[in-house]
């Protein structure tokens, strides 16, 4: 039985811990949330302890691990906190909002010997975990262009919060593109420079990243948060190989793999990525492994989306070389 303490009660904490009851040893025992732990543990009908203040539940509370889901400006300092305390944290991407801030939370993790993993999720959902072998097994040969979308309304509960502020969130490019910039940096390798460009509005916002990748593939990234209201998620990817192509749409459940062999669909049938994701956590502590995905991960991907973000503004082509902590 692992014990967990989650910190935040908002979209992202609801997810995680609809995610750990289907998780066979997982035991939410804490929740940590300003002003509505209560009425979260009420909800989701869990047997576990309210606190106002991760400090007061990493003081009070017997946890094993802790689940960060709270704001992206709170990370570091929760992060330090349970480092302090000597407990694993899984930390929601990204890892944090600032280069600055991410280092930090990797020399905390390293000093104080825990394991942190991040949530960059897409690498645990089944077609693009798929998607990856075939790349890595030559599939489609070498890779040349990548492409991902992602695009929705504004999130209804993100009105009015910090996650309409951008100097809070990052926008569109470093809380929503930053999905599809980890699973291409995943897919594709090191990325040199990016280019990008974005239209803001209100809460809505639309950006486009250009990927040059050091072995010279090509990628794309479209992110959005301008769709009309109510209008669900799309998302896609391609990955373009010399021997082959990958396609994705999130409207289908296949993926299609075409080669001079022929076209085949396939559709794995497994858990949601967000459990997936969570299992391979646990596991990875509880058998004293590093984590799938790192700090260090972490970092390099929120790397490419302030990059990203910077390009936007600078309105020129960043190394990442330029970007640094």
């Amino acid at each position: 039985m692992v014990n967990i303490g989650i910190v935040g009660s908002g979209f992202m904490a609801e997810t995680h811990t609809n995610a750990y009851n289907s998780i066979d040893g997982a035991n939410i025992v804490a929740v940590a949330s300003p002003n509505t732990a209560d009425e979260f543990i009420e909800e989701h009908q869990l047997e576990a302890d309210s606190f106002r203040t991760a400090d007061e539940l990493l003081e009070d509370a017997t946890v094993d691990v802790i689940d960060v889901c709270s704001p992206t400006p709170t990370h570091r300092p929760v992060v330090e906190t349970a480092a302090a305390a000597g407990i694993d944290v899984f930390c929601e991407k990204p890892v944090a909002g600032s280069l600055e801030d991410a280092q930090a939370i990797a020399d905390a993790a390293a000093d104080a010997d825990i394991a942190v993993m991040v949530g960059h999720v897409l690498r645990f959902f089944p077609q693009y975990a798929q998607a990856r072998d075939v790349v890595e097994d030559g599939g489609i040969g070498n890779l040349g262009v990548a492409r991902a979308r992602r695009l929705s309304a504004f999130p209804d509960w993100g009105h009015g919060n910090w996650y309409a502020d951008r100097d809070q969130s990052g926008g569109v490019l470093l809380d929503l593109a930053i999905h599809d910039l980890d699973f291409l940096r995943w897919v594709g390798g090191d990325v040199e420079r990016v280019f990008a460009r974005r239209t803001r509005w209100d809460e809505g916002e639309h950006g486009h990243v250009t990927l040059r990748f050091a072995d010279g593939a090509v990628g794309y990234v479209e992110a959005s948060w301008g769709l009309p209201a109510g209008q669900e998620l799309t998302h896609s990817f391609e990955l373009a190989g010399d021997d082959g192509l990958l396609e994705f749409d999130g409207e289908q459940p296949a993926m299609t793999t075409s080669t001079e062999q022929g076209t085949t669909h396939s559709s794995p049938l497994s858990a949601g990525g967000y459990q997936r994701q969570l299992e391979a956590f646990l596991e990875s502590i509880q058998a004293g492994r590093e984590p799938p995905v790192t700090v260090e991960d972490g970092i390099e991907t929120l790397r490419l989306s302030v990059a990203a973000n910077r390009s936007a503004a600078e309105g020129r082509p960043v190394a990442l070389e330029e970007v640094k902590a």
